[in-house]
């Protein structure tokens, strides 16, 4: 009898199960914060109370309220830094002690991947075999990781980029949407890779490339 009775307790309400979700607080209010958002809201492990921003230039993203950022310590537990720019999410991850859980969509296709802390995978993602993402790293929709891929912290993978077999992006790498890299290359760190760009060869730290095949066009001259 009594298993009968928990079987049929009515369900819990939502404003029940928000209640019982941890509490995150989330960093950076532009474009980046509406996928995260809606990221974070489709798993329903945290309830995201509020976007902190140096600069709001609105009072909320899809119902949650933003406020200004009043000093350069997060005084929360759980924290996702919603920003894109791969050296702001640097900064704000060494200056803030908190935790940072790792969101990866549902619809994600993963095998024995390991993700670091902070990091988000957005849906349409495919992560081969043994596919290893450091921490606070975005793979972007659609992004496909082919086996043995290894991406150092800080990372971007944009929107369709297709990284082969074999291939490593070190810390801070940015590659944009629907580049190819081909197997076994390095991009080194910092370095950023064009939209549409093909990569036949290794990439130099700080080096920006772009074209098919991929060229040297300039250096970074800093970590951005």
């Amino acid at each position: 009898m009594e298993f009968l009775a928990k079987v049929l307790q009515p369900q819990r309400s939502l404003k029940e199960q928000i209640k019982a979700m941890d509490n995150i607080t989330l960093f950076g209010a532009g474009g980046h914060c509406y996928a995260v958002l809606d990221l974070i809201k489709s798993l329903e492990t945290y309830n995201p109370t509020v976007i902190l921003d140096d600069h709001p230039k609105e009072s909320a993203i899809l119902g949650v309220p933003i406020k200004k950022n009043e000093g350069n310590v997060i005084q929360t537990e759980a924290v996702c830094i919603t920003i894109g720019q791969n050296i702001i999410r640097k900064k704000i991850s060494e200056t803030n002690l908190a935790l940072y859980p790792t969101f990866v969509h549902k619809s994600v296709v993963q095998y024995n991947a390991v993700i670091g802390k902070g990091s988000v995978v957005l849906p349409g993602v495919v992560l081969d075999s043994s596919v290893e993402i450091g921490d606070f790293c975005i793979i972007n929709l659609n992004a496909t990781l082919a086996h043995n891929v290894k991406v150092g912290n800080f990372c971007h993978v944009a929107i369709n980029a297709a990284i082969t077999g074999g291939v490593v992006i070190n810390e801070g790498a940015f590659i944009a949407a629907s580049a190819v890299i081909l197997p076994n290359i390095t991009i080194g760190k910092w370095a950023t890779v064009g939209a549409g760009a093909v990569v036949t060869k290794d990439v130099p730290d700080y080096a920006v490339v772009y074209g098919s095949p991929a060229k040297i066009m300039k250096y970074n001259n800093h970590e951005q």
